[in-house]
């Protein structure tokens, strides 16, 4: 029923270096917003002698670190020289990824939609992987990267980009240091300046060329602390708290330009016992009761092929966030 291409060796080489130097580079990056998101100045006293100062780039706030001397002088210089060091790293860093971009591409392992990536890497940067997670078709991208194989493209077309919200997750420190207040419009907008926001679906932005990107935050989730997402409306939907819930899954994944991105997004097996579930529901329409059962099978069938880590028959007795009802509906229905 399913037909998958298995990666060449080439291709699984390939990967596997695009992968180590995406890590890479995010590690410097992260490294670098950590460290540098102050700089350092020296400032007049009334009294006539200067203090080096430490000034938050984002708040504005100084720290004062001493008296212009030996000791203070050297702070200042080796703070100076780490962040050009590491401003050159970066620099050849993503010299390196072009030149990885055009390999991915050459090899044919290029895949997912340019939206998806940018989204993705956005949410890299800001360290939100365990924050933001993919949910719906958008997944499978993960399960294939994950198995070495390619799926059929009838079975990954999309135009929506759903993005789950976790509410056990605060943000990073990453995106608070630099993005406290961001609102989704304005998240959006640092991928894609098109993107705006549904009057009708508030969840909901969409770009120049018709991709939609739904960023459910649960209902749950009302009177949270934080500002971040604010002016998007929690949504109540059925069987969220099973993703919510779920364990997480994530692989790095390549686009269509040939750009690497990391990818979370829940386990595979909970995938198709969600996907089974949603598939059985009477209110769902029933262009989508197809794709999900479809899903549901698809991804069972990567599992049982591609995943001898997974112990289906044991893991799917562990899932004790999910209904035993629906567990055993799907063990009769896929596994049988």
């Amino acid at each position: 029923m399913f037909h998958f291409y298995e990666y060449t060796a080439l291709q699984i080489k390939q990967k596997h270096n695009s992968k180590m130097l995406y890590t890479t580079y995010l590690e410097t990056l992260q490294r670098y917003n950590l460290q540098f998101r102050y700089k350092v100045l020296w400032q007049k006293h009334k009294d006539g002698y200067q203090l080096l100062a430490k000034e938050n780039l984002k708040t504005g706030k100084r720290e004062y670190l001493g008296r212009r001397d030996e000791k203070t002088e050297k702070i200042a210089a080796d703070f100076r020289d780490s962040k050009q060091k590491i401003k050159e790293r970066l620099k050849e860093l993503k010299e390196k990824l072009k030149r990885d971009e055009k390999l991915n591409k050459l090899e044919d392992i290029a895949r997912a939609p340019r939206e998806l990536i940018a989204l993705l890497r956005k949410i890299n940067e800001l360290n939100l992987e365990d924050k933001l997670i993919v949910i719906g078709t958008n997944s499978l991208y993960a399960y294939e990267a994950k198995a070495g194989i390619m799926i059929e493209e009838s079975h990954l077309a999309t135009h929506d980009i759903d993005i789950l919200n976790r509410k056990d997750k605060g943000v990073s420190f990453i995106f608070n240091a630099l993005h406290q207040d961001t609102s989704a419009l304005e998240f959006m907008q640092t991928i894609d300046k098109t993107f705006y926001q549904s009057p009708n679906v508030p969840y909901r932005f969409i770009n120049n060329d018709g991709v939609w990107i739904e960023l459910i935050t649960p209902s749950s989730q009302e009177g949270s602390k934080t500002s971040f997402m604010a002016d998007v409306i929690p949504l109540d939907m059925k069987g969220m708290q099973w993703l919510e819930n779920a364990r997480l899954f994530q692989d790095t994944i390549i686009g269509l330009d040939g750009k690497s991105a990391n990818i979370t997004t829940i386990h595979p097996l909970e995938f198709a016992v969600y996907k089974h579930w949603l598939a059985q529901q009477e209110d769902r329409d029933y262009l989508k009761h197809t794709r999900d059962s479809e899903q549901s099978k698809l991804v069972t069938n990567i599992i049982f092929e591609y995943m001898p880590n997974i112990d289906i028959e044991k893991e799917i007795k562990l899932l004790k966030h999910i209904p035993k009802s629906v567990v055993d509906d799907y063990i009769l229905a896929c596994l049988n």
